[in-house]
């Protein structure tokens, strides 16, 4: 997935973006899930500890073919990301960076990416997005036939689920 942060006023402005054309001022990042990983941001900021990342961000709009997603980051998130001074900026991503999503990311990526969404939270009076666009591989596997033979090999029940892959 491509994760694409920007700075609209309102949602309707926002959701023009989801044709997949491009976005002055954008921050980019191919690591950073608006929903699971910045609700650990937020969580270190002071955020709700039992949240699972889900109030960290909300559904605005989807394209047509699913390819691509509108995503508004709380009001919450960004207040608190915005407040957090440039001298200690450095402190929060070494600590956000311990997170295992972040562990084949570069750590000066990390650091230019929060740099850039700093900036998008700083005081602006506009809302943050994100529109995460789906990789042409993975479109390409979500259309794909299924196969021949069944998940679980041959022999294996078709109706039958077949197991999700394991992240390593």
């Amino acid at each position: 997935m491509r994760f694409e942060y920007f700075a609209a006023p309102d949602d309707e402005t926002a959701a023009l973006t989801i044709d997949g054309g491009e976005i002055d001022g954008a921050v980019a990042s191919h690591v950073v899930d608006p929903a699971s990983v910045l609700g650990q941001l937020e969580r270190l900021l002071g955020g709700p500890t039992g949240d699972d990342g889900l109030r960290s961000a909300q559904l605005v709009a989807e394209s047509p073919d699913g390819a691509r997603l509108l995503i508004r980051l709380s009001n919450h998130l960004v207040t608190l990301f915005g407040m957090v001074r440039p001298t200690t900026l450095d402190d929060v991503v070494k600590h956000w960076s311990l997170s295992r999503r972040f562990r084949r990311a570069e750590p000066e990526d990390l650091h230019a990416f929060a740099a850039g969404l700093h900036e998008l939270c700083k005081g602006t009076g506009k809302r943050v997005y994100c529109r995460a666009t789906a990789d042409e591989s993975e479109l390409a596997a979500a259309l794909a036939p299924a196969a021949a033979v069944p998940a679980g090999g041959e022999g294996a029940d078709p109706a039958e689920p077949k197991p999700l892959p394991r992240r390593r």
